[in-house]
Formats: C-alpha cells, structure tokens, sequence
C-alpha cells in the first residue's frame, strides 16, 4: 500500500507546477531520474521505466511519421495523459485491493481494453508495442502504442 501511494504522489508531482510546454521534458526527466537512481523502489522503477519507454516511443514514432518534426503541446498533451492514465490506474487498484480478485482483474482489464482499443500509430512492430502486456508480472500491462489523450478520456468517462 505505502508503494500505491508513493506511486501516485509522484506521479502527481511529476506533471504538477510546470509550465505547460514543458510537461512532455518534466515526465521524461523524472522517469529517467528514477531509472538512473540505483537506490530507486523496485516499484517506482518498473513505473518509471514504462513511462520513459512509452513516451520516446512516442516522440520518435511521431518524429519519423512527421518527416522529423512534432508539436510540442502534442507531445505535452501525451505525457500529461500518459501520468494521469497511470496514476488512475493505481489509484482504483489501491481502492479495489479490499475487493475481491476478479474485481481487481475488471480494473485491470479495463485500464488494459482503454490502452489497447486507443492506438497512436499504425504500427508494424506488435513485438515491441505490446512488450509491457506480454512481460509476466508487469505492473504497467500496457501497450506502448497508445493515444493516452483518449485512453485517459476512455478511462474518465466510466
């Protein structure tokens, strides 16, 4: 449980008291801050080596489809919803963890149908995009390839 909520004041702090052109910078400074800290919370890595991996996904799909190029506000809009897509999704693991087990398969399923049912890209490397979902035990099952504008907006409206 300590973890769930450490998790989610981070995530919060990481998109929070930054400008807006600079959210997309902010996330991905954090996350990698995480990963290079050999001290990191197993946890808090596994977190922060999603969010670094699906945010340059991102940026260098994005980059190569616009002939080098992408708006910054995209890329913000992403990892603003990318952070709040993640720290939803524990939020209501923490609130079920009383409930039963398939209660808790239902949340994951759905934060997993919303990943999944929003692609980004068209993309010809399922390998890589769906590496989170196929890694056993992964605590973010999410694919790479993701709009996390509307995975979080999918997430929102239930």
């Amino acid at each position: 449980m300590k973890k769930l909520v450490l998790i989610l004041v981070l995530g919060i702090l990481s998109a929070s008291h930054v400008k807006a052109q600079d959210v997309f910078d902010q996330v991905v400074a954090n996350a990698k801050a995480v990963i290079d800290d050999p001290r990191a919370d197993p946890f808090i890595l596994a977190v922060s080596q999603f969010k670094f991996s699906a945010l340059q996904y991102i940026c260098t799909t994005a980059i190569k489809q616009n002939g080098g190029s992408v708006r910054g506000d995209f890329l913000d809009k992403q990892a603003y919803s990318l952070n709040h897509f993640i720290v939803s999704y524990f939020s209501d693991l923490a609130k079920a963890q009383k409930q039963s087990a398939t209660a808790q398969k239902d949340i994951m399923t759905r934060y997993w149908k919303a990943s999944a049912e929003n692609p980004m890209f068209y993309n010809q490397d399922p390998e890589k995009t769906n590496a989170y979902i196929n890694a056993p035990d992964c605590i973010t099952p999410f694919s790479l390839n993701t709009n996390w504008e509307k995975a979080d907006q999918a997430i929102s409206k239930k």
